[in-house]
């Protein structure tokens, strides 16, 4: 302040300076003093890129009030003074997702783009809006446009390779990822991404030389140690695939799908004995989730402990919630010969969720043959 206080002697009147000041008095909280110096600067001020800026700083000033809506609109109003105002842009898509503007963003910044077709920032906000709305694939156009329009706007790369990551375009997502490697300086995230690609494309000799890569840049890098034994595991080699699940828990023993994996790993070995707490490991680590409480309990009738499966779901329903588990409890029941409150309890997971059936045959094949339930099936079937 007392530099500023110098620099307004020898420029009097100098806007820059009171921004400044305003600024300075926003970071002591002396927020009233700040919004003064700002309104009597709009007042002086006519429609333009002066004014623009001025607006901008007073979202400065709300950000440090944490009145999130009051600074979307300050921004807004620099946009709509200025459109190319590019550090409003900048600023505009954290406040929009912190104020929850969705809607009004895509208004606002279609607003922008109808006048300036080729602002890549005001792509990559309406991209960002739209995803919010689940507008997958108009986000994906959007985002495209931000980066042609700018070939090193790396956040409009990421965005999109993002987006076509959760679509499950992995195609494009792919040639995204590869973009951003070839333009900026590559980091872990990225190999293991592109390795996330490959593997799920199925190309698991390549996918592995970029879980690797990942590896390489970050040695705790748990995610990718835990993708590259996925890859053995689908290659059948087990022991590899092993030790990498090891590596995996050692730096995170918090990730049950890293135990669920380990124990598969070791029950296609038919080394049983080790399987087993795996998998009791990973259902304990995520009580809630249901699938690691089923995956046990099949463990548990394959290797001939029925009744031990069973208390295993009694346990699981204290804790998690499916018909998924009562399709799982029909199949135990059958496998200890307990065909009659099986069948009963069939037709209350038909009721519950008819399209869910087929996992029964999962995991009891042998039931598909089965004349009862095919009749029970069949009478809970929907017409349309």
């Amino acid at each position: 302040m007392a530099a500023l206080d110098e620099a307004e002697i020898h420029s009097p009147g100098n806007r820059e300076i009171s921004l400044l000041r305003s600024e300075i008095l926003a970071s002591l909280e002396l927020f009233d003093d700040a919004l003064a110096i700002l309104e009597g600067l709009k007042l002086e001020t006519d429609e333009g890129k002066e004014l623009s800026n001025i607006y901008l700083y007073e979202s400065l000033v709300y950000e440090s009030m944490k009145s999130h809506e009051r600074r979307y609109y300050a921004l807004k109003a620099a946009l709509m003074e200025n459109p190319n105002n590019q550090a409003a842009l900048k600023k505009m898509w954290f406040c929009t997702e912190i104020s929850k503007k969705f809607k009004e963003s895509i208004a606002l910044h279609e607003k922008i783009l109808e006048d300036n077709p080729f602002s890549a920032l005001a792509w990559r906000n309406l991209g960002a809006a739209q995803a919010y709305f689940c507008d997958y694939e108009a986000a994906v156009v959007s985002y495209e446009y931000a980066f042609l329009i700018d070939e090193n706007f790396e956040f409009a790369y990421m965005d999109c390779a993002e987006m076509c990551f959760e679509m499950s375009n992995y195609r494009n997502a792919l040639q995204c990822y590869q973009d951003v490697l070839e333009r900026f300086e590559p980091d872990y995230y990225i190999f293991q991404r592109i390795g996330q690609c490959y593997q799920n494309l199925g190309n698991f000799v390549i996918a592995k030389t970029f879980f690797e890569k990942a590896i390489q840049l970050e040695h705790f890098n748990d995610e990718a140690f835990f993708y590259l034994a996925q890859c053995y595991a689908k290659e059948e080699s087990w022991k590899k695939a092993i030790c990498f699940y090891v590596k995996a828990i050692r730096i995170n023993d918090k990730q049950e799908e890293y135990f669920s994996g380990l124990a598969a790993a070791y029950y296609q070995l038919g080394e049983y004995d080790k399987a087993g707490p795996f998998f009791k490991e990973a259902a304990e680590i995520a009580p809630e989730l249901s699938q690691y409480w089923i995956q046990y309990a099949s463990f548990l009738m394959e290797i001939d402990m029925k009744e031990q499966a069973l208390e295993i779901l009694d346990e699981a329903e204290e804790y998690a919630v499916g018909t998924e588990l009562l399709y799982c409890r029909v199949a135990c029941l059958f496998s200890l010969g307990h065909r009659k409150e099986a069948l009963y309890l069939l037709g209350d997971a038909l009721d519950e969720d008819f399209s869910m059936h087929e996992s029964l045959f999962s995991l009891l094949p042998v039931l598909e043959e089965d004349t009862d339930i095919q009749a029970i099936i069949a009478t809970y079937q929907p017409y349309c």
